[in-house]
């Protein structure tokens, strides 16, 4: 009997229109975002690959060690196509210098124009955000008559008269449904997969496979929440009418009102200037100490100038291709400045940093958390933080970029070390022997990878997600099984 229940309800479902409707729009929501995206990706991939050749003849080609400052660029991830995140977000290119230590809080609010990167998750399009949408809509109205609508023809009393028990029943009709909805997501996920894969800019390792059957196994667990919310409100409504109603509305509170609301709340009272302004005072204090501790040392290139030739430079890096005989004994003195002012310069930045990494911890990073948890309150969000730690477009992933340009900048500044660069002639001449990079360090950095390491950071979102199906079915049952039919 349990069996018959689930090929009827199977059948129903997809005799209807609305199984129809779910298809077509799925199939050519999908069809065209993944074109629109793919084109976008082949665009941003050609400006990486541009980018990245440039700045590779930039990086090596300057002559002296303190004119070495090599631009690093963050290649695009094709998972972003199904989930964008903060991938095209966060800085793309980072300037390694001596005085400065990359921060991904700071770039995105110096450059991108806003202190959260948080506050407009929603505002992208991609294919998850097409399944948030379409797939939660489409499962509330797989669900709103599940039971409404077998009372308000009589049918149910009909079906329970047979020896079939209420759980049986509730469990048939979720199989059912959940059987037919899977069909469009396993299709335009296919779907979605051919088309990229006709780009020759789009490769995908066995790991990112993997982590595409995550996103897909998050879609279903999603579409399952909101069919349960449907079939929760249909076991307790006498009307499909009214199910259907409450329905909608239960739809725009969970995707439209709470994600957006709990991420104004977090922007709106959790005050950050105040930190921010004390961070930057801190700041100030350690510039205005390095200052006087530079005005301490003779620099040899303020007037009256210890070198006399031909130089060109900023306040950081210099390169004098051209040096008079009567300055040549000045050399000695110019090392011992830079020797002196470089250790001191790198200190300063060291100190800036761990003030504005505790700062930005305070502020920007406890907005970050606080919004992450607002956006546990809907499944919509749920959706949105697990897909993105599969997609490697999370906070976690763009970091990641940031530390691996925090150790590269270290690693420089070792091999300067090493070098002994800071008291050589070359590091701000080239008048004897420009410099030759064959044994500088190459940036390596390896994206956030496989399917262990994202579905640890997608863990809480899916225990969430399958307690949060766990306790809908069963208030589902303890309802219905105390109704009248």
């Amino acid at each position: 009997m349990f069996g018959t229940l689930i090929q009827h309800e199977i059948l129903t479902n997809l005799m209807t229109f609305r199984f129809f409707a779910a298809v077509i729009a799925c199939v050519v929501l999908v069809l065209a975002t993944t074109i629109a995206l793919t084109d976008n990706y082949e665009r941003r991939l050609a400006s990486y690959n541009a980018a990245l050749q440039a700045h590779h003849q930039k990086n090596f080609s300057a002559q002296t060690y303190s004119g070495f400052s090599p631009r690093l660029e963050r290649p695009p991830n094709p998972l972003s196509l199904f989930n964008q995140g903060l991938d095209k977000r966060a800085a793309n290119s980072i300037l390694i210098r001596r005085d400065k230590v990359p921060s991904l809080w700071d770039d995105n609010y110096h450059s991108a124009g806003f202190d959260n990167p948080f506050r407009h998750l929603l505002a992208t399009i991609d294919i998850v955000s097409i399944f948030q949408i379409l797939l939660s809509l489409l499962a509330l109205v797989f669900a709103y008559d599940a039971i409404a609508g077998e009372r308000e023809d009589g049918t149910l009393r009909l079906i329970l008269v047979n020896p079939v028990g209420r759980g049986l029943f509730v469990l048939a009709k979720y199989l059912g449904a959940m059987l037919c909805l899977i069909l469009p997501i396993l299709m335009s996920f296919l779907l979605a997969l051919l088309l990229q894969l006709q780009s020759p800019a789009i490769h995908y390792s066995p790991g990112d496979f993997l982590r595409i059957g995550g996103m897909f196994l998050t879609t279903i667990v999603y579409v399952s929440t909101f069919y349960l919310i449907g079939l929760l409100i249909s076991s307790m409504s006498r009307h499909t009418g009214t199910s259907l109603i409450v329905s909608l509305f239960i739809w725009v509170v969970l995707m439209l009102i709470c994600p957006n609301v709990s991420l104004f709340l977090v922007n709106r009272f959790i005050e950050t200037e105040e930190r921010l302004e004390q961070a930057n005072r801190e700041i100030a204090q350690i510039m205005e100490r390095f200052q006087r501790e530079k005005q301490e040392l003779r620099n040899p290139f303020e007037w009256p100038f210890l070198l006399k030739g031909s130089w060109s430079g900023t306040s950081i890096s210099k390169n004098v291709t051209y040096i008079e005989a009567e300055s040549e004994s000045e050399i000695s003195t110019v090392k011992a400045y830079y020797q002196e002012l470089e250790p001191r310069r790198i200190r300063a930045a060291k100190a800036v940093w761990l003030v504005r990494k505790q700062a930005y911890s305070e502020t920007f990073g406890r907005k970050s958390t606080t919004a992450r948890n607002a956006l546990r309150l809907s499944p919509t969000g749920l959706y949105y933080l697990a897909t993105s730690a599969y997609a490697g477009t999370d906070l976690v992933a763009m970091e990641a970029f940031f530390k691996a340009a925090r150790q590269y900048q270290q690693t420089i500044l070792d091999y300067f070390y090493d070098k002994k660069a800071f008291g050589s002639r070359q590091w701000f001449a080239s008048d004897k022997e420009v410099v030759r990079w064959r044994d500088v360090p190459r940036f390596s950095y390896q994206p956030l990878g496989g399917l262990e390491d994202a579905s640890s950071r997608a863990f809480r979102e899916l225990l969430q997600f399958f307690l949060l199906n766990i306790v809908l079915f069963i208030l589902t049952l303890v309802i219905f099984s105390r109704q009248d039919v």
